[in-house]
């Protein structure tokens, strides 16, 4: 018997998890494979940005996520050392959960980026957000069927769809799937993008690295620095960064290789963890893994009716925090658009913007994620082998090396990479002629440009305004007469293009958003503005629907 589905995804790592859950409750039947019984016991990725907070938002996975993130009164440090148990260079800090999920107004004052979103920063690692996400997929029975323990081996597709063979991990059982659109979220090496001969552009694998992902309850006590998230050594022996996995007994480290030609197979975790804490220290090791930092794009994104999404799609860094992020936001924008075109409003263009829009942003992405880690390389490279020296020289050594740090750290102020991306020159989105606003790694310029994800504004009772924004179109009305939005509803009605109109004359929403119409796509961005409705009603909505 061929299982028949409107959308086959494969892989059901974060990305895969998102896109079938961000189908199933739009109401698009979709099965999701993944080879695995069980979800990842490595933690790889570790960060979530405000802007995937926000997606969560909406399906009200925020709160979960926080149970399961670093503990929620600590605020997050970034702490830079010689080695942990040694001399501290600086500390960077951001606001702590209690104080983001609180609104502390002192926290307010002093972290400016609690004025852009709902959310900072939530470092959770990857082996945390996935059983959330399983939780959450399996409730979206029978919409969408969750099939772990199933690989995809082969496929082949025509004009109508996609057949996929898949095969049972435990027993070798084989079954066909019918699809009309097949997504591939299955990771840096995807088996479906190598079958689409689709080549990987840009600077491809960078440097080497080794991650040490261990359980030490004792480890806090070991080096005295106290809680943080990360921990980065610079010390010529032992360059990388430790990451806070539970705030408590779990830690991974990250052993940077400089040198491309160095040997990374064949280590001694001991001898390793206790050059990086500067004093031995009982550990037990978990998992090791080999890997690159990548600046890495496939040169396309859709084939016919399969599409890339995630890591199948790009790799970066970790420098950053992006890379599981930008997945995130993949999958987020690729989910209205295939509902869009199952239930057929959306018109020929609507599926080609995936492409479109959220390639540029990878590059955006993978480029800055590049330059941050070669800041990194750069300072860890110009550290002097005797870091540790005592006495006057030494404090001198130390002196610089915080200075440079202190530069560095900057790039840790990454709001604006998290929340100010924006589809510059999208076939699905009206442009108003006005100049594009700055993009900034880390300042966020609210705006309501067409392209930009729309402004968050505090409204009563705790609401964000992103929380106006349905699983179809808002029509944004502020401070004006909804009446006169009859004309546009009556032409958004007979495309079937889901359309709700929300009136408001809060003063923040009409001061920040500027224009009084605002039409916000499915994903909370701009499609088009105006001070007036439009004189061709017609046009704007065949634009935003891709037709």
């Amino acid at each position: 018997m061929i299982l028949e589905t409107s959308v086959l995804v494969v892989g059901g790592g974060p990305v895969g998890l998102t896109l079938a859950i961000d189908l199933a409750r739009r109401g698009i039947d979709c099965i999701l494979v993944e080879r695995r019984e069980t979800t990842t016991e490595h933690p790889k990725a570790t960060l979530l940005g405000a802007r995937s907070m926000e997606l969560y938002r909406r399906w009200g996975l925020d709160e979960v996520i926080y149970d399961k993130a670093l503990p929620p009164e600590h605020n997050y440090f970034i702490i830079f050392a010689t080695r942990l148990a040694k001399q501290e260079l600086y500390r960077f800090t951001s606001p702590s959960i209690d104080q983001v999920r609180n609104r502390d107004p002192e926290a307010a004052k002093r972290f400016r980026e609690l004025a852009w979103s709902p959310y900072g920063k939530t470092q959770i690692g990857q082996q945390n957000l996935e059983p959330v996400l399983v939780d959450e997929a399996l409730r979206q029975a029978p919409t969408l069927d969750f099939m772990r323990g199933w690989r995809m081996e082969s496929f082949e597709q025509d004009e109508d769809g996609v057949t996929a063979n898949i095969g049972a991990e435990r027993d070798g059982t084989q079954r066909q799937v019918r699809a009309r659109y097949m997504v591939a979220c299955d990771g840096g090496t995807s088996r479906v993008r190598k079958a689409l001969n689709i080549p990987m552009n840009g600077r491809g694998a960078m440097r080497a690295n080794t991650s040490f992902y261990f359980r030490a309850p004792d480890f806090l006590r070991v080096h005295g620095l106290g809680v943080a998230n990360l921990y980065f050594v610079f010390a010529d022996d032992s360059f990388g960064v430790f990451t806070a996995i539970d705030g408590k007994e779990l830690w991974n480290y990250q052993y940077y290789f400089l040198d491309p030609a160095k040997e990374t197979s064949d280590l001694d975790p001991a001898l390793v963890l206790t050059r990086a804490v500067g004093k031995p220290f009982d550990f037990d090791l978990l998992d090791v893994t080999h890997w690159h930092h990548h600046q890495s794009i496939a040169a396309r994104w859709r084939v016919g009716n399969i599409f890339l999404a995630g890591d199948a799609a790009h790799l970066f860094a970790p420098t950053g925090g992006v890379g599981m992020n930008t997945g995130i936001g993949d999958a987020c924008d690729l989910a209205w658009k295939l509902a869009g075109a199952l239930d057929g409003w959306g018109g020929p263009r609507l599926l080609d913007a995936y492409e479109a829009e959220r390639k540029p942003i990878a590059i955006r992405n993978s480029l800055i994620s590049a330059t941050n880690s070669d800041k990194i390389d750069l300072i860890m490279a110009e550290t002097p082998p005797d870091i540790d020296r005592d006495g006057p020289e030494g404090d001198a050594l130390r002196a610089e090396l915080s200075a440079k740090i202190k530069w560095l750290a900057r790039q840790f102020n990454s709001a604006g990479t998290h929340l100010g991306y924006r589809y510059a020159d999208s076939p699905i989105c009206v442009p108003d002629g006005s100049p594009e606003p700055p993009d900034d790694t880390a300042v966020v310029v609210p705006s309501t440009w067409p392209g930009s994800r729309a402004p968050h504004v505090w409204l009563a009772g705790g609401r964000s305004s992103l929380d106006l924004f349905g699983d179809g179109f808002t029509l944004l009305v502020l401070g004006a007469d909804v009446a006169d939005t009859a004309s546009f509803a009556d032409v958004a009605r007979a495309v079937g293009f889901p359309l709700d109109i929300v009136a408001t004359e809060d003063p923040e929403m009409i001061g920040t958003n500027k224009q009084r119409y605002v039409l916000v796509r499915p994903d909370s961005h701009v499609a088009w503005r105006g001070d007036r409705l439009p004189d061709d009603a017609h046009m704007v909505i065949d634009k935003a629907r891709g037709a």
